[in-house]
């Protein structure tokens, strides 16, 4: 063999026995020499942060009667960036549900400094938690490790102690930065089975089974020894979190268990894995869903008058049950499958969670001759449904199916400013289960119809120092919702959506049309001034201003998930330029256009009637792109900031010369 190879293939190996035998502690309390001096990690010489261990384990501790879920968890991480200081805001999420809870306890943390030769070590202070509810069933323990900095060791432990056995504790072994070593470990006894997934990877590092050593438990008549399961992962990657994902909860490498049988002491047993028709049956008569829509239809006589509706058709019916709860009832920002509440409290507080106000809007739509139905979905944030495992745990929220006219609309009261036959975007998630009587079928929440904002801007130089542009927006469909959620008709909070240290926003000038008129687009006018770009005499100036986005949202090389845009999303731009007196073009930018079944792009100038005219639209026409299509619409997002950036250059003339 070549010697040169020999010595270059030593040296790679030299770096991989380095990088592997590197002293990395995993007790508590305990560390490394190597953990203090390491500066970067090599597999991510980027990382802000890596996790040096994450390790847990949950076992069943006998109460009176039953037993509990203890969960333990010890985590170490190493801050080695400024950046990455945010990975010492530690959040805990812990469950309650009727008089099922879980308690979060004995919780230490410590913050390393090695400084002046010597390990600093500062302790957490328990006083300085806090708790935030998130719905109805989760809220989450808050605490921040106090004296963290660039270099910086955190670690911290934690129990929680859960009533809760339906599902057991999840684990993710992958985060958002590096994991050298991730550990889960759960103690089973036999009166509890449970089926588990791993998604994002097809094995484990290490996964073994045993009986657990030492003296036997007992339970009833039952004398037992825990089977102790423990699933070990290393060297995993961060997650990049890019753009246009629906939740890092659908790709990120983690375990999931659910709870198949019970057998009890005296023999009995029973199966808990359920299957799409027990749900459904389930739903149905359950108090908080299928009942509640039930009273709700019973109470809607009250609300309604029925000869309000006599001579409506369906379309119009639907509309005015629509208006009258959007117009009657607040969504508290809560999402939930089950309602919070009785009809009539709901009625009586006018507020309630997503599935309140659903619930009962399908209610009253029944009531009113519309035939309706509840459709239960997972909501972006909270990830896909896995269609082959019944776990109702994968569900966080309602929408509401009307059959118009022998149409389907899909609709959610909820969203005020939304058009009636459109569901939210964060609802648009693959597919939802409709929940109607003897018969499972689900219904597809793609949406295939594209939003649209177009842009026109008029620029004049008012002189070497002020540059005016005028500029109208206008906004269709989920597009125009968000307009109207985030921009609202009022002046002052328009001017803070708008205004950058680059542009002054003329206060007089904002117009905004159709704010409530939800039929039509959302139309915003305003005038902002800048200071023009002159170098060398020449005047620089930007057709389109900071109006489109200046730089490619995807970072990563490759992709193994989907691009999901939510909707398909079109963007058109006209600027028209006034050449001032004393004023030639000396560069226009030059035309591109690209069409094909994923996207299309125009960009055109000319000059006309002493003005540069430059158009730009492009169009992304599917909601969502395969991974296979990630390197093409990478290179779209690249051809989109380079024609945003283009500018048209103006030059003075010389002795009024051409």
């Amino acid at each position: 063999m070549n010697k040169r190879l020999i010595s270059a293939l030593l040296i790679c190996l030299s770096a991989v026995l380095t990088a592997n035998s590197q002293n990395f502690s995993r007790e508590f309390g305990k560390i490394s020499k190597d953990e203090i001096e390491l500066k970067n990690y090599n597999s991510d010489k980027d990382a802000e942060a890596v996790v040096l261990f994450d390790i847990a384990k949950s076992s069943f501790v006998r109460t009176d009667n039953s037993f509990d879920v203890i969960f333990e968890r010890t985590t170490r991480i190493k801050i080695l960036a400024e950046a990455g200081i945010k990975w010492a805001e530690i959040q805990i999420p812990y469950y309650q549900e009727g008089n099922i809870y879980e308690k979060v306890y004995d919780i230490e943390a410590f913050a390393y400094n090695f400084e002046g030769g010597l390990m600093n070590k500062t302790p957490f202070n328990n006083k300085n938690t806090y708790d935030e509810k998130i719905n109805n069933s989760w809220n989450v323990k808050k605490f921040a490790v106090p004296n963290v900095k660039e270099g910086t060791i955190i670690e911290y432990k934690y129990k929680i102690s859960s009533q809760y056995k339906f599902n057991l504790r999840d684990w993710e072994f992958q985060w958002r930065i590096p994991v050298v070593y991730s550990e889960y470990e759960v103690k089973m006894i036999p009166f509890y089975e449970y089926s588990w997934l791993l998604q994002g990877a097809n094995k484990f590092d290490s996964q073994t089974s045993v009986l657990s050593s030492g003296l036997p438990r007992q339970f009833g008549a039952i004398t037992f020894h825990d089977m102790v399961h423990k699933y070990i992962m290393k060297d995993l990657p961060a997650f990049n979190n890019e753009e246009f994902i629906t939740s890092v909860n659908d790709y990120i490498i983690k375990l999931d268990f659910q709870l198949s049988k019970i057998s009890y002491p005296d023999g009995t047993t029973l199966d808990v894995i359920t299957t799409w028709e027990e749900m459904n049956k389930e739903l149905l008569k359950h108090k908080d869903f299928g009942k509640y829509v039930k009273k709700s239809e019973e109470l809607a006589s009250k609300l309604i008058n029925p000869e309000t509706l006599k001579l409506k058709n369906d379309k119009e019916k639907f509309e005015y049950v629509i208006e009258y709860v959007k117009a009657n009832f607040n969504w508290d920002k809560r999402n939930a499958k089950y309602a919070s509440k009785t009809p009539g409290k709901l009625i009586d507080d006018k507020y309630g969670n997503s599935a309140d106000i659903n619930l009962f809007t399908v209610g009253l739509l029944n009531a009113s001759g519309i035939k309706a139905e509840p459709v239960i979905i997972s909501t972006r944030d909270n990830g896909k449904i896995k269609y082959n495992y019944p776990y109702a745990h994968f569900f966080n929220y309602v929408i509401i199916l009307a059959q118009i006219d022998g149409a389907i609309v899909l609709t959610d009261a909820t969203e005020i400013l939304g058009l009636n036959d459109r569901i939210p975007s964060r609802c648009i998630n693959d597919k939802g289960l409709i929940i109607q009587k003897d018969k499972i079928e689900w219904i597809g929440l793609e949406c295939r119809f594209p939003s649209q904002i177009t842009t026109h801007i008029k620029t004049e130089i008012l002189s070497d120092a002020v540059v005016k542009s005028d500029i109208s927006k206008s906004a269709t469909e989920y597009d125009a919702l968000t307009f109207r959620n985030n921009y609202t008709d009022n002046i002052e909070t328009v001017k803070k959506q708008l205004e950058t240290k680059e542009y002054t926003i003329i206060d007089s000038t904002i117009v905004v049309l159709n704010q409530l008129n939800k039929k039509m687009p959302y139309t915003l006018a305003y005038s902002q001034t800048h200071k023009p770009e002159i170098v060398n005499d020449k005047l620089y100036l930007s057709p389109f201003l900071n109006e489109i986005i200046s730089d490619n949202p995807l970072k990563q090389k490759e992709r193994t998930y989907p691009i999901d845009f939510t909707y398909p999303k079109q963007r058109a731009f006209k600027s028209t330029i006034v050449i001032p007196d004393g004023y030639k073009v000396d560069y226009m930018p030059v035309e591109q256009s690209i069409n094909n079944e994923l996207f299309e792009l125009n960009y055109t100038s000319r000059l006309e009637d002493g003005q540069v005219i430059v158009s730009f639209d492009y169009y992304f026409k599917k909601s969502v792109y395969s991974a296979n299509d990630f390197s093409k619409i990478k290179f779209y997002f690249n051809e989109i900031v380079k024609n945003g950036k283009e500018k048209v250059v103006l030059t003075k003339m010389v002795n009024g010369s051409n």
